[in-house]
């Protein structure tokens, strides 16, 4: 048996997902589509939708499972990172036009109409019409993606659908993240230099950080702020895991980071549990934000990492929820006194048991 490794799978989740939902749309655009050109009487819709429904189901499937293998196997790859040079107008073009042409060859080549028996014959005319429709809603998908990969994926939908239009509490993992040495790195480097190692550090982490189900919150600085709701970061140890896979791409992508800038980036962090008021900000930009003392503990927890000796600190509530799994090891810190908290915390340095593990995590 072919062993699949975690990153793979997650990605074939993703891909099912996509292919459930085009097949839904399929079925309700040939549905939409029999009752149009149905004519009178229950007997000629019902055979409009057994021909219909179908080929909207089959049309759908080709196209999203072509564009979707693109999206999450091909354009991943490190022999694909140019686009990410190029401006967003220019990759929103791009993606339009290659994807628009994928969706009008299944336009043309009418695989659901051959398979039913009712091919449509085209003239020059209708089948531009067809074609340059079929460029209307990939366009919008098309900017909804890159839109979405602007603010995180989970964000866009949570604004999207308004989850966060009227505030509310709720308990969430917070992650906070940062690049170890990373001054001196930018006086070595020079401001242009430091800003692509950041940018290049935040990119080799975010596909661990999509792995463990983490949304990217914010970005300040050298720090990078990753969230979950509790039950996702609880499942199979997520919001735990999710700071040795990080340090694993690094790892990785070492000989890369070595050759450009001549350094190997470390990561330091803390991870904390607690209750945040969660709702929607702002007129002209629109954005979710967390308030809660949760916030200002874990940023104080990763200032400790410093003074412990410790590059990853969990709070006690944290490490209570996940139920650390046995290759990780935790240590007693005991109760941390916190700048700008009364009350100390009690927290934990968490190590992996298996460095051998963080290479092939």
């Amino acid at each position: 048996m072919i062993a699949i490794s975690a990153v793979t799978r997650e990605r074939l989740r993703r891909f099912m997902r996509i292919l459930r939902m085009a097949a839904v749309i399929g079925a309700g655009v040939g549905a939409l589509y029999a009752g149009a050109m149905a004519g009178p009487g229950a007997r000629s819709l019902l055979a409009s939708l057994l021909i219909s429904i179908p080929i909207g189901v089959i049309s759908a499937l080709l196209t999203a499972s072509s564009i979707a293998s693109i999206e999450i196997f091909l354009l991943p790859r490190t022999s694909m990172r140019w686009l990410d040079a190029l401006p967003f107008a220019a990759v929103f073009i791009l993606k339009t036009l290659v994807y628009g042409a994928i969706a009008g060859a299944v336009l043309a080549g009418q695989p659901g109409q051959r398979l039913m028996g009712v091919v449509t014959v085209y003239n020059a005319r209708t089948g531009l019409i067809a074609i340059v429709l079929s460029l209307v809603p990939v366009a919008v998908v098309v900017m909804m993606f890159q839109a979405a990969g602007l603010v995180g994926y989970r964000t866009f939908m949570a604004l999207l659908l308004g989850k966060y239009r009227r505030p509310y509490a709720e308990r969430r993992f917070f992650l906070f993240a940062d690049v170890v040495g990373s001054t001196a790195i930018a006086e070595r480097l020079g401001a242009l230099e430091a800003h692509r190692f950041l940018a290049a550090v935040f990119s080799a982490i975010a596909e661990p950080i999509e792995l463990c189900r983490g949304e990217i919150y914010q970005y300040v600085g050298d720090e990078i702020v990753i969230t979950w709701v509790e039950a996702d970061g609880a499942a199979d140890a997520r919001a735990l895991r999710c700071f040795f896979a990080m340090r694993a791409a690094l790892a990785a992508d070492a000989n890369r980071f070595v050759q450009r800038f001549g350094v190997l980036p470390e990561l330091r962090a803390a991870l904390h549990l607690g209750e945040v008021i969660a709702g929607e900000v702002g007129q002209v930009r629109r954005a979710i934000v967390f308030h809660g003392d949760v916030m200002n503990t874990t940023g104080r927890l990763e200032q400790a990492t410093r003074e412990v000796g410790c590059f990853f600190i969990a709070s006690a509530d944290a490490l209570a929820s996940l139920g650390p799994p046995p290759e990780i090891h935790t240590h007693d810190l005991g109760a941390l006194a916190l700048r700008g908290r009364v009350e100390p915390i009690q927290a934990f340095c968490v190590e992996h048991s298996d460095r051998r593990a963080l290479k092939s995590t």
